[in-house]
Order: structure tokens, then sequence, then C-alpha cells
């Protein structure tokens, strides 16, 4: 076991194992990186839909509140990180301008449990 957290690389598949903060993007594995593709963003501690693909094959397999759309980890399991939207807090984790406890303690002061 690390007492260090560690972010996994663009393109990396998502799993349990990988810290993600808010702004970190992931795209389905079977999409191109286009604006039609299946892309959510991490918001708090779920996933919303970034592009319509995305909240439509989500409404499609009945997962989530339509009214509300948000998913857990599970939903998004194997799926692509994409590299983050400059200034969001996940972009300045990966290039290095604050580490992960920063940002997640930045998380949990924002939306606590």
């Amino acid at each position: 076991m690390t007492d260090q957290l560690v972010t996994a690389p663009t393109g990396a598949a998502f799993t349990s194992q990988l810290v993600c903060t808010t702004g970190d993007r992931l795209i389905h594995p079977a999409d191109g990186r286009n604006d039609l593709a299946r892309i959510v963003v991490r918001w708090a501690r779920r996933w919303v839909p970034e592009t319509w693909p995305a909240r439509e094959y989500f409404d499609a397999l009945g997962v989530g509140d339509p009214d509300s759309p948000c998913y857990d980890d599970e939903a998004v399991m194997g799926w692509l990180l994409l590299e983050p939207q400059p200034n969001s807090l996940a972009w300045q984790v990966r290039t290095g301008r604050i580490d992960i406890t920063t940002a997640l303690t930045a998380e949990a002061e924002a939306w606590p449990v």
C-alpha cells in the first residue's frame, strides 16, 4: 500500500483504484473523440453527462435519475480518461500546479459528505 495518492495518465481506463477529481472527464471506449461522443465529467463525487449522447446512453440504460442525471463510478468502469479542461481542478492536478491531496481537500470542503 502506498502512502501517496496518484492519478492515472490520459487514456487510462477508469477503475475503482483511480483517483478522480472534479473536472476529470471520461469517454466511452467505443467512441471517437468528438462532440458526438459519450463523455461524462466528474462533479463532486459523481459523474454527470457532458454531451447529449452520454445523457441519452444512460437514459436508454435506465441508469440514474432523469431529472438530475448523475452516475456512480460503477456506471463508467472501463471508460477512458480524457485530458481535463484548462483551469479545472483536475487540470491543476494533472499539470502539477497542485497535488491530489490538496484537490481532494478542496472537494471535501465544497461537498461535505
